[in-house]
């Protein structure tokens, strides 16, 4: 599944983002491989296809609407805090790590301590080179201890 998945989305994206860079234009890639705790899915490590969707809309922030409700938790809020940040800066300036204004206060109230506000700001997303082919990737940080009991 893993390869099939690798040359159905993976590689595509791969080349775009080669063939852009390639260009001479600014180009930024991002893998997100978080999963919500609530998740509709069987939990595993990285997420599937479109799971990053309710975070570029902000859906965790709102814990789902009336629409989409799920019990979101203080990290999704944090992570979806980030990823906003990253999409407005882009949108407003072209570059996701420059904000057009001051940063913002918490886009949600109940969101944690000013800690974990403000720990995701000084993630920088690095440009996406042909000759380094960086990217942001966006996951759950899981220790080695963790991952041998799961």
């Amino acid at each position: 599944m893993e390869a099939l998945s690798d040359g159905h989305t993976v590689a595509p994206i791969i080349k775009v983002a080669y063939l852009h860079a390639r260009r001479g234009a600014k180009t930024y890639m991002f893998h997100f491989g978080y999963q919500s705790k609530e998740s509709e899915y069987p939990q595993r490590l990285g997420s599937v296809r479109g799971e990053d969707l309710p975070y570029i809309f902000g859906l965790p922030l709102v814990q789902g609407g009336p629409v989409f409700p799920q019990n979101y938790s203080r990290q999704d809020m944090g992570v979806n805090e980030a990823v906003l940040n990253f999409v407005t800066n882009f949108c407003k300036t072209g570059d996701p790590n420059e904000a057009g204004h001051q940063q913002a206060p918490p886009l949600h109230p109940d969101y944690g301590t000013a800690k974990e506000r403000t720990r995701f700001r000084l993630i920088t997303w690095e440009t996406y080179e042909t000759t380094t082919q960086q990217y942001l990737s966006i996951c759950e940080y899981r220790s080695a201890h963790e991952n041998d009991h799961r």
